[in-house]
Order: structure tokens, then sequence, then C-alpha cells
């Protein structure tokens, strides 16, 4: 008899790739509110075979967000081959925002929608990973001395609003406001923000006080 472990079924592979390729879908087009049960339908296989591979949604969103975290990171890192500092920075939150403005289930697990415990690791990473890009900016003195790399967390959360309108009234309505918020963000002749930048530890209070309700 043969000692040899056998992998995984090829059919049970396949199927798990279905599933996780219907959830960036259907989370996509439907947010957080939609079940296990509709991923599984979307995916044209049983709802048992989606139970046997995720014992939840909670547990299929975070395939899903882990792959999504790891898209920004690798966006901060492109973005530092652009030679303009603020023009980089800028390309960041554009890349981004367009994402999470086009995924609705990104944003809603972005702003804290889901599994708490996820949520608090997911962007001090994504800061750190983006605080070499915003520090170079202001290096330059692109971006105002008095601003701080955990402002970017608050930024896409303010940025919420106008996805929604984006949805329903104009698709690149979130551009105006993106635009205007980094103006605000921008170098210039302007007075001291009123307070300080929220400490890094804060981020998840922060994002669950801005996340979308139902």
């Amino acid at each position: 008899m043969s000692s040899e472990v056998k992998g995984p079924r090829k059919d049970s592979v396949r199927n798990r790739a279905r599933l996780i390729d219907s959830a960036r879908a259907v989370f996509a087009e439907r947010g957080f509110g939609a079940t296990l049960d509709d991923v599984a339908r979307h995916a044209g296989v049983g709802v048992g075979t989606a139970y046997r591979h995720f014992p939840n949604k909670q547990a299929l969103a975070a395939v899903v967000l882990a792959d999504a975290t790891e898209q920004i990171a690798a966006d901060a890192r492109d973005c530092l081959a652009i030679e303009d500092p603020w023009d980089a920075l800028v390309t960041f939150f554009e890349r981004n925002s367009a994402r999470q403005a086009e995924d609705r289930g990104l944003y809603e697990r972005l702003t804290g929608l889901g599994d708490p415990e996820r949520q608090d690791q997911i962007w001090p990473g994504i800061v750190a990973d983006v605080t070499t890009l915003f520090t170079r900016a202001q290096e330059a003195g692109a971006v105002r001395a008095d601003a701080a790399p955990q402002d970017i967390a608050a930024i896409f959360a303010l940025l919420g609003p106008a996805y929604e309108m984006t949805r329903d009234v104009s698709p690149d309505l979130w551009r105006r406001y993106l635009a205007l918020i980094l103006d605000g963000l921008r170098a210039t002749d302007r007075p001291p923000l009123p307070a300080a930048p929220p400490p890094a530890e804060a981020l998840d209070t922060i994002l669950k006080a801005g996340k979308p309700q139902r």
C-alpha cells in the first residue's frame, strides 16, 4: 500500500478558486451584506461546497481583502517610481480611490464593516507601506508640514459618501471630492491645522466611526 499523501482533489481546488473569484464580484457589487450563499450561487456550486471551504463569509472576505491590501502596498511601491513626489502621492490616492469606488465590498471592509479582529490589522500595515511615499512628498515641501501619514486612512474614510454618490449620480464624482481633499493636504500658505493628527493606534476607532451604516 502506498504511503504517499495525496493533495487536494482538482475539483476541490477549482471550486475554491471559483468561490474566491465570485466573492470578489459579489462583494464588489453588493457590499458586505451579501451572504456566502449568494457567493455560492454566483460560483455555480452548492452551498455545502462553499461551507466546506469557508466556515463563514468573514473567512472568505479575509482572503479577498488580503489580495486587495497587498495591491495597495504594491501601488505605493509603484508610485515611488514617479519622479515628482506630489504626483506620486496623488496617483496613489487616485488608483486606490478608483478601486474603492468600483468595489463596494472593498470599501466596506477597509472602513471596518465585518470582522473587527481583521480590521485591527489592516490600516496600520497599509499606513506603514505608504509612509515612505507620504514622507518623500512632505520632505520635498509638497505636503504641509503638520500632516501625518496616518491621515491617509481618514482621507479614504471621508471619501465614503462620495463613492455612494458616484454609484447613484455620476461615475466620476468621487474625483471632484478627492481633489478638494488633496488640496487641503498640499503645502500652501495656510494657517496650521487646528488639531494634531490622530495617533496611529487610534486608526481603528476613526475608521469605525466613519464606516457605512446599515
